[in-house]
């Protein structure tokens, strides 16, 4: 789930009709930043003598500078960082992360719910007395219209519910996102029985529902509370969701934005809901329950939040309310956005910004740490060790093409990589060495306890020279002198200094073990465009370093299967292109199972496999860091909910004291 430069909405609309994407993010810092060169760390000790912190002139405003301005912010289309961050703070859904907790929940429009035993039913009790920011009243009809919209809508946020709410073969073969039993349901409601067989004409007639949504039709009614459908409206105030399969991390998709209460009325007064198509009026407009409103978009530039002043739970009584309903301490919120390495640093050095953002995709990488950690006025934020992670970076390999279809090559240059040297001079403290598919601190990461790859490259050369290779190494020796020479090509985009830097130094790594690496660097773009091919096409990235995050808190489906499936080859996850027969079948049910130690089971065997087989080379994951002002107090870290949460942060006026 990458912020604006890694995967086309193009593209991933297409991939969602098949597949739940675990979006992969390509190049996350590639958007803006430019390769300015970070200031020189030195050893001196901060200063405490009479340093001045100025607050910033209206403590109800707070700025974050960050480097990727949306493009939607409709939940039906709105996905990279930058977008998560606004509808995270706009809208709401049933529930939502229990603050810094990854496996617990909080009910917000809910105000209850049971999850069947075997994971296939879950029901949900919704409070009364919500509205949104214009007054409409929210009830379960609310949350039918909202989720039924985004999967037939088809954007890439339908992907959160494919093979749970919709079938995604069936999509791909009719051309059509419909909700498991819609049509029934509408044959049901109208007793035209054409609907069940007739896909397109069920399609429209379902839009044709939503854009005309009125509550108190009675052949509405009808349709919502058909009970063999993937929504059912119990009653005003209860709904029933039924899921094509048992999924067990259900719950973890319901607390992001895609399952968020969008406003029927106002979706209808603008455009409505067409198949397969955006609604352009509500990627830049928004009408959400939550606890600001955007107030102003200037595009590529700025984002204004204003906080709501018609929220409804600033109304609830202490026992109805929890952390995550609070009202905002500040009332303003600025989102400025700039491609300047620089800009971004003098913003937040001269205390004209008071937040570096994104979180989950900060808009500098960690080589700048070191010199922001040196301002007095700034504090740089690193998880600990124990936090769970949710970004990490990797070399891939396509595994399709000849040299690296080779598994011993593969290998060979897991161990030529010397990690710690990477780990030291790029992650400066905010990164840790991991074992792939899965992001450490998750759940079901690494069950059998395997190492990473350690730095070997003597064994590194004996694998190649067993292989045949002619290795000519830096002291002049050349192995197998008859044989023919190892050439390889890493492609990395430009305008990341972590990836330039990266790039060099494991040129530098196979030089030593006598493998020629040219190094290919490109622009996000031509990246996109490189890894949508075929990863048999002559110019699909025979190397490339990439970032990766999952789309949901679901580690077995987001990150181990859609890595190493072959269904996923590509841009849609997979881009080492891995095709291991055993793996393929473990991963095609591993999402579905429902038992933990048979999932414990599967997953071991699929890392035991990836990890003889190396795919990829996993260099680190990224704790997740942030700069704020040192005024700022409320600023929090939950992998489940991307870019900060902007109602619980406040200024302390006596925090910058030095002690």
């Amino acid at each position: 789930m990458p912020y604006g430069n890694g995967v086309s909405r193009t593209v991933i609309a297409v991939i969602a009709i098949v597949i739940v994407v675990a979006i992969v993010i390509g190049i996350y810092y590639a958007l803006t930043i430019k390769p300015t060169p970070p200031k020189p760390v030195t050893n001196v000790t901060k200063p405490v003598t009479t340093v001045s912190c100025p607050l910033p002139s209206n403590t109800s405003v707070i700025i974050s500078i960050e480097n990727e301005p949306p493009n939607s912010v409709d939940p039906a289309v709105g996905f990279y960082a930058g977008e998560d961050e606004i509808m995270t703070n706009v809208y709401q859904g049933l529930i939502m992360f229990n603050y810094t907790s990854i496996n617990s929940f909080v009910p917000i429009i809910a105000s209850s719910w049971q999850v069947a035993p075997n994971y296939t039913v879950y029901v949900f009790n919704i409070r009364h007395g919500v509205y949104f920011a214009n007054g409409d009243p929210v009830n379960a009809t609310t949350f039918w219209f909202s989720i039924y919209r985004v999967i037939l809508m088809n954007q890439v946020d339908a992907s959160f519910f494919t093979n749970i709410l919709y079938n995604g073969t069936e999509a791909t073969i009719t051309g059509y996102a419909i909700p498991w039993g819609a049509c029934h349901a509408l044959a049901y409601a109208t007793g035209n029985s054409a609907y069940t067989s007739n896909y397109t004409l069920c399609a429209y007639a379902l839009a044709n529902v939503l854009s005309n949504f009125n509550v108190h039709n009675v052949t509405i009614q009808k349709l919502m509370s058909y009970p063999n459908q993937a929504i059912v409206v119990l009653d005003p105030y209860t709904l029933e969701f039924k899921l094509l399969n048992p999924y067990m991390f259900f719950l973890q998709i319901l607390a992001e934005y895609p399952a968020s209460a969008v406003d029927p009325v106002f979706v209808d007064q603008h455009g409505g809901v067409v198949p397969n198509q955006q609604n352009t009026y509500m990627n830049t407009h928004t009408m959400g329950t939550g606890p600001y409103q955007v107030v102003q978009w200037v595009p590529g530039q700025m984002v204004v939040l204003q906080a709501n002043p018609n929220y409804w739970a600033a109304k609830l009584p202490p026992s109805e309310s929890n952390i995550m309903l609070t009202p905002p301490k500040i009332k303003t919120v600025i989102l400025e956005y700039t491609s300047s390495a620089n800009q971004i640093i003098n913003m937040l050095e001269s205390g004209k910004a008071q937040l570096m953002g994104p979180l989950a995709i900060p808009a500098l990488p960690p080589l700048y740490l070191p010199s922001l950690e040196q301002s007095p006025c700034l504090r740089v934020v690193i998880e600990p060790p124990s936090a769970p992670t949710w970004l990490f970076l990797m070399i891939t390999l396509d595994n399709q093409k000849y040299p690296l279809n080779i598994t011993a090559v593969r290998v060979a240059l897991v161990h030529a990589i010397n990690y710690t040297e990477i780990l030291d001079t790029v992650a400066m403290g905010a990164g840790e060495l991991y074992v792939g598919p899965i992001s450490p601190g998750m759940p079901f990461y690494n069950p059998g306890n395997l190492p990473p790859y350690n730095y070997d490259p003597n064994l590194a050369i004996q694998i190649l020279k067993s292989l045949g290779f002619k290795l000519t190494l830096p002291n002049g020796t050349v192995i197998n002198p008859n044989g023919q020479p190892l050439s390889l090509t890493l492609t990395y985009v430009s305008d990341d200094p972590a990836q330039v830097k990266i790039a060099q130094e494991v040129q530098i790594m196979l030089s030593q073990i006598g493998v020629q690496l040219t190094l290919n660097p490109v622009t996000t773009q031509q990246e996109e465009n490189l890894i949508s091919q075929p990863c048999t096409a002559p110019s699909y990235p025979q190397m490339l370093i990439w970032y990766w995050y999952p789309s949901w808190l679901d580690p077995v489906y987001q990150d181990l299967v859609v890595q190493t499936n072959a269904m996923y080859s590509g841009i849609a996850g997979n881009v080492a292109c891995f095709n291991n027969t055993e793996v393929n079948d473990l991963t095609n049910v591993l999402p579905f199972i429902t038992n933990e130690t048979l999932m414990t089971q599967y997953v071991t065997e699929v890392y035991n496999i990836t990890y003889q087989q190396a795919p990829d080379i996993w260099l680190y994951a990224i704790r997740q860091y942030w700069v704020q002002s040192c005024y700022v107090q409320g600023v929090f870290w939950n992998p489940g909910i991307l870019g900060y949460y902007f109602p619980l942060m406040y200024y302390n006026t006596t925090a910058c004291r030095p002690s």
